[in-house]
Parts: C-alpha cells; sequence; structure tokens
C-alpha cells in the first residue's frame, strides 16, 4: 500500500505547476494549478473537461474523508509523516522549493483514500454462490496454454553463457545453485510461470520438450541474450478448476464492489456539490 501511495505522490507533485491560479472552488474550496500536470494548456477541451473533472471528484471524496475518523487511525499519521517527507525531499530537489497546503493535503487526501478502500476491502463479503456463478458463466477465464515454470538467467555473450552452463551442469542442488549463480549476475533467476505465447518460442518450445527439473543442454538464444534454463515444471492446457480458482475469484469481486461502491459514492457527491468556476 505505501508503494502505492509513494508512486502516486511522486507523480503528482513531481509532475506539478506553481503558478497558483485557481482552476475551480469545490464546496467552497479552491483548486489551484498546482495539482494538474505539465502540458494541460495544450490539451483540447474534452481532455479538459475530462481533466477539471477528475480533480474536482478527488477534491470531494479527500474533503468527506479527510473530515472522517480515518485521520485519527493512527496507521494514517504513520503514512502521512513518511510520504510527507518523502514527497518534500523529492520535490525540493527537483523544484528547490517546499510544499504548498494543497499539495499536502493531496497527500493526505490520497492517503485516506488507500486506507478506505484497504477498510472497505477488508470488510466486503462476497458469498459462495456469487464465487460460483462467476466461475460458471465465465469459463473462458479459467483455460490456461500448455505452461512452463522456469528458473532463467540471461547474459549477453554466447562464451559467457557457455561458462555458466558448463558450471550449472556440474551441480548436486541445481535448485540452490541456480539462484545463487542469477544472484550473481544481479539477476533474480526464478521468472515462474509461462503459457504457451508468453515468452519466446524457441525458448518456450524448447523447454516444454524436458523432464521437469531439468537444466535445458543448452543456452537458448533470444532478443534478450542468451538463457540458460532450468525446467521446474510443466503442464498441459487445461482448465482452473473451481477450488483453485475461488480464492482468485472472491478477491477480484471483493475489488469490484469496492471500486463500484466507491464510484457511486463519489457521483453521489458530485451531484450535490456546489462548483465554481
Amino acid at each position: 500500500m505505501q508503494k502505492k501511495i509513494t508512486l502516486f505522490v511522486t507523480t503528482l507533485l513531481l509532475s506539478s505547476l506553481l503558478f497558483g491560479k485557481t482552476l475551480v472552488t469545490v464546496n467552497g474550496h479552491p483548486i489551484s494549478d498546482t495539482l494538474i500536470p505539465p502540458g494541460y494548456e495544450k490539451l483540447d477541451d474534452v481532455q479538459r473537461s475530462n481533466l477539471m473533472e477528475q480533480l474536482i471528484k478527488e477534491e470531494l471524496l479527500h474533503a468527506k474523508l479527510l473530515k472522517s475518523s480515518l485521520v485519527n487511525d493512527p496507521k494514517f499519521q504513520e503514512v502521512f509523516n513518511d510520504q510527507k517527507q518523502l514527497a518534500q525531499k523529492e520535490y525540493n530537489k527537483k523544484t528547490g522549493k517546499v510544499l504548498d497546503k494543497d499539495q499536502i493535503r493531496a497527500i493526505k487526501g490520497s492517503i485516506a483514500v488507500a486506507l478506505y478502500q484497504q477498510k472497505a476491502f477488508k470488510n466486503t463479503k462476497i458469498s459462495a454462490s456469487e464465487i460460483r456463478n462467476f466461475y460458471n458463466q465465465n469459463p473462458q477465464s479459467f483455460n490456461y496454454p500448455d505452461s512452463i515454470e522456469i528458473a532463467d538467467i540471461i547474459v549477453q555473450t554466447q562464451s559467457e553463457a557457455n561458462a555458466i552452463h558448463k558450471k550449472l551442469k556440474k551441480s548436486t542442488n541445481l535448485d540452490k545453485d541456480f539462484i545463487e549463480e542469477a544472484h550473481q549476475h544481479k539477476q533474480n533467476g526464478y521468472m515462474g510461470w509461462f503459457g504457451k505465447g508468453s515468452a519466446p518460442e524457441n525458448l518456450f518450445n524448447k523447454a516444454y520438450k524436458y523432464k521437469r527439473k531439468t537444466l535445458l543442454n543448452r543456452p537458448v538464444k533470444t532478443k534478450h541474450g542468451y538463457n540458460i534454463v532450468y525446467l521446474l515444471n510443466k503442464k498441459p492446457a487445461g482448465t482452473i478448476s473451481f477450488s483453485e480458482a475461488k480464492e482468485r475469484i472472491e478477491q477480484m469481486l471483493k475489488q469490484k464492489r469496492v471500486l463500484e461502491n466507491l464510484k457511486n459514492e463519489v457521483d453521489e457527491l458530485y451531484g450535490s456539490a456546489e462548483i465554481i468556476y
């Protein structure tokens, strides 16, 4: 959660303009152009209108949540202190200025929205029948192609790839030694699952022919470089069972409901707001 907030704050603040001009007043609160990205003046009328509507809706939601009990949560203050300090440091480095009150309020608002969604997600209940119905009504979402699970080390020369491959062929504990070798090359090593079509074709086709827990007999050249590939697992095309999918379905439906409820709440606030341009 904090990483998402950090990204929001950094994107918002480092791209701000400092004209200090009020663009619109929402329920008595002025929104200045310190919160808009550069290039606003180049937008067409439709784009300007959409951006303004987004700013207004954000302000309405921020205003409501900043008056709620969320701001009294110790977690809110902890996250705010961290993000304000980080944002101020980055903003000062970029502009030589300090954050203004609107930007600080935007930080508080973004944190409040994040915590609100987190709390709403935790409290949202999805029935067993809803989960089952989604699974039954969306069969295409639970089909998967031939797939491989691999670890991979990528280098840029064939000689280096051959040397690494030769070393790993002698390993008596490939699970451990492969990852250690990857880390020495500043790579993670473990790459996860890839369905047919989501990995380089020559790599996928070669790896899929091997037995599980096997180091491919030679490096595979792709557009990324020379790949030393360890096939961890593979499975033929099939369908994810309901028992395997139900937890993921529940999480997705909960998130969807939270976002829908949030949108409805914002639309209601927007419909009754006093907006002065």
